[in-house]
């Protein structure tokens, strides 16, 4: 909106009031590239780890697979009860399904609960822990983030030792830590899980900013998004604001947010993940606001539109967009001043 006589074309410096920080991010999702996005998720399934990346992918958008009864067969006749991995992926992609349940025996029970141990790899306990959340069974879970955080620090006392040597060992210690996090947000909030949620602002120092705009892992968009994904839904969990400053985040959502076409399924669905909670957490939502359309002009009034969102360009129901003020871009004087926009 804007007063009788003002200017068609602005300068704008807007204050959005919402229920949370107002941030604005300079690379989003439109709704063009979330349909891609849900494009570049919904493909034919090629084993149950594809099934799991497409299914839990597009449930993160609001979305499911054309046939969820028919994935839900697919994932019930390719299940390995003796795999760890197998197991995961079918107990988070059901979960992801209405109706789709799944019953595992005791000794598959067993297999998930003997594979949380510090002599398993940190990715084995997270999905034993992740495949047991998924299926509803119980799970101590202090002893579980006792098993983790072992393992973890051997695996970081392993990958120091051979720093100078290989250079993916600090893309594996990035990556094992955000299986931490990501492990942590299935254990209770009984357990004191303080030591993993230090791990972010370890994991923040190790990022790589890149001209003053983008914030990112050295090992890509995957981990970064995936970070973002494990942080927030961590976060949440505990109740606890995570250690990541406001810019920190815009950076972060720059980088994830840039690349529009996407190299694998599981990129894909880290993308996917990152927007999910970007869009709905209890601490940093992104504000994206563009105009809508070309402001329409009267002899009377000038009148501006704008589109209030978040990542995914879905519409802030509770926002409040006050405008500061506006300058002609012809004139440079000021139009506009204090003045707050009307909802339609």
């Amino acid at each position: 909106m804007a007063p009788p006589g003002s200017s068609t074309v602005f300068l704008l410096a807007l204050t959005i009031i919402a229920s949370t920080w107002a941030l604005t991010p300079t690379h989003y999702l439109t709704k063009h590239d979330v349909e891609r996005l849900k494009a570049s998720l919904d493909r034919p399934f090629t084993n149950l780890e594809s099934a799991f990346y497409s299914i839990v992918g597009l449930s993160s958008l609001g979305a499911q697979v054309p046939d969820a009864k028919k994935a839900c067969t697919y994932i019930r006749s390719n299940l390995d009860p003796s795999n760890v991995d197998s197991l995961f992926y079918a107990a988070q992609a059901s979960q992801a399904l209405s109706g789709c349940e799944i019953s595992i025996s005791n000794e598959t029970k067993d297999l998930l609960l003997a594979a949380v141990s510090e002599d398993s790899s940190v990715t084995q306990i997270y999905h034993a822990v992740a495949a047991l959340s998924g299926f509803g069974l119980p799970l101590a879970s202090q002893e579980a983030l006792s098993a983790l955080t072992a393992r973890l620090s051997k695996e970081e006392t392993v990958l120091a030792r051979v720093w100078s040597t290989v250079l993916e060992s600090r893309s594996l210690f990035s990556k094992r830590t955000v299986q931490a996090l990501q492990t942590a947000s299935h254990l209770s909030q009984q357990a004191d899980l303080r030591s993993i949620v230090e791990e972010i602002e370890d994991l923040v120092a190790r990022l790589d900013e890149l001209g003053g705009v983008y914030l990112q892992f050295e090992e890509g968009l995957e981990t970064t998004a995936l970070f973002v994904a494990a942080t927030y839904k961590l976060m949440d969990h505990v109740g606890t604001e995570p250690s990541i400053k406001e810019d920190q985040v815009i950076q972060l959502m720059n980088a994830i947010f840039s690349k529009k076409n996407f190299e694998s399924l599981s990129e894909a669905f880290s993308v996917a993940s990152a927007a999910a909670v970007l869009s709905h957490n209890r601490y940093h939502v992104p504000v994206v606001v563009v105009p809508e359309g070309s402001a329409s002009d009267t002899h009377e009034q000038a009148i501006l539109r704008l589109q209030v969102t978040n990542v995914l360009s879905q519409p802030l129901t509770q926002a409040t967009v006050k405008l500061e003020h506006a300058k002609s871009v012809a004139s440079r004087a000021t139009v506009l001043q204090k003045t707050s926009f009307t909802p339609v």
